[in-house]
């Protein structure tokens, strides 16, 4: 009988995966949709009378799991409000336009200088808004200075994924879902970026041609002047980084302090109109990204019912690495499972996956937190089924398929790079 709901529970994990893959089911229905089937596969009682106590789907999987990422959440929104301040008020197209008059024509320069510019502006912004309007100003610029179109979404991907390494706003995933601590978040953050800067150095020095090639249709023909922002103002997208790096404060509370004083900066006269239009504007642009979370959740309480933990813990146990070689090479040779919301993807099945590693006891929180943050170069850069991906291919002109192509090499060898340091210093 075990065996039969094993069976039952690979085929819901995997067919989930087909779904999503060739896009019949989005993510954001299939997730609390696996749950829910997973903790019913494993014998999860649908409901039980309050007396009886006991996990039940209702009530521990669908209603304790929709608020589980409760303070994710939080987070994520008070990022995406900051993300919209720093928009509004022109800092990040003042950022890209400043990288590219440093660079003048060269394309080895623009391509560094503007990749530079997209780390720092991501490492205080995330989301699709963010992305449609760096695609709008640094793609044609790359362009003009003769970087393939190709190249140059690829180029804004790999400053999008390392600028997220170290984004305060995506650390809460790792601490409410695997128990990690801020301290050991920020510490693997700040060397995988360091990981991803190198080897996005690579990646350019590689891909990008030394010698100027002028393209006449890149370039916008009546593009409006960057307007003037206080040269303060430009350093606010580290303002969260540095508060919870080196004055050990918590990221919901570092995104708020840098909300407001950006505000402070730019605009005093009108704090209370752009603060007010920011938090409904930013909310509303994590709407899809709550709704996953939500889903994310009940996800892993499925996952995590004691029914369900009982019945999975065997085969898990059986195929989890044991030293540090297995554990870089399981982890490398599968890192593409992170792409289409796969087992390996942290924003999609991957949170489940780890829960369930953890259950067996073989790796510690922080080794797992490490794999899964090394994937997150595979599917962050690399994914077609990204919506930056898709915004990305599209300014560009290309397939997102060939970036994919372009991109996974680069972001597996991240990924192998950032195995290879857990390995040696967390595992």
């Amino acid at each position: 009988m075990n065996t039969l709901r094993i069976v039952l529970i690979a085929v819901i994990f995997f067919g989930s995966i087909a779904l999503m893959m060739t896009k019949k089911l989005p993510a954001i229905l299939a997730l609390p949709m696996i749950g829910i089937l997973v903790a019913a596969v494993a014998g999860v009682p649908f409901m039980t009378p309050l007396e009886e106590g006991g996990q039940t789907i209702c009530g521990f999987v669908i209603g304790a799991g929709s608020a589980r990422l409760a303070s994710t959440i939080i987070v994520t929104i008070f990022g995406a409000i900051f993300a919209k301040v720093i928009e509004k008020q022109g800092i990040a197209k003042s950022i890209i336009h400043k990288a590219a008059e440093l660079a003048g024509d060269k394309p080895l320069a623009m391509a560094f200088a503007l990749t530079a510019a997209i780390i720092v502006i991501f490492v205080g912004m995330s989301g699709a808004g963010p992305v449609i309007m760096v695609c709008t100003i640094a793609i044609p610029l790359m362009l003009s200075a003769g970087i393939a179109p190709v190249v140059a979404a690829s180029l804004v991907l790999l400053g999008l994924t390392v600028g997220l390494m170290i984004n305060v706003s995506q650390y809460q995933m790792y601490i409410d879902t695997l128990g990690l601590s801020l301290e050991q978040v920020q510490h693997m953050s700040l060397v995988l970026a360091g990981i991803g800067v190198v080897l996005t150095i690579v990646y350019i020095l590689v891909k990008v041609k030394r010698s100027p090639v002028r393209s006449s249709w890149a370039m916008p023909t009546q593009e409006k002047p960057a307007a003037k922002v206080n040269p303060v103002a430009l350093l606010m997208p580290l303002l969260p980084f540095i508060l919870v790096f080196f004055f050990k404060i918590d990221a919901l509370t570092s995104l708020m302090i840098s909300i407001l004083v950006t505000v402070l900066i730019t605009t005093p006269k009108q704090t209370i109109q752009v603060l007010s239009s920011c938090v409904i504007e930013g909310t509303k642009d994590v709407a899809a990204v709550i709704g996953l979370m939500i889903g994310i959740g009940i996800l892993l309480n499925g996952v995590t019912a004691t029914a369900t933990i009982e019945l999975i813990q065997p085969v898990v146990a059986a195929v989890m690495p044991s030293s540090p070689v297995t554990y870089v090479l399981f982890f490398a040779i599968l890192s593409p499972l992170a792409l289409y919301r796969g087992p390996l993807n942290m924003a999609g099945l991957g949170s489940g996956i780890a829960t369930i590693m953890l259950s067996t006891g073989g790796m510690n929180p922080f080794a797992v937190g490490t794999a899964l943050r090394c994937t997150t170069f595979v599917q962050c850069a690399s994914d077609p089924t990204n919506t930056q991906n898709v915004i990305c291919a599209d300014f560009a002109h290309v397939d997102v398929n060939d970036v994919l192509k372009s991109t996974l090499p680069i972001t597996m060898l991240m990924c192998l790079a950032g195995l290879i340091y857990g390995a040696i210093c967390i595992f």
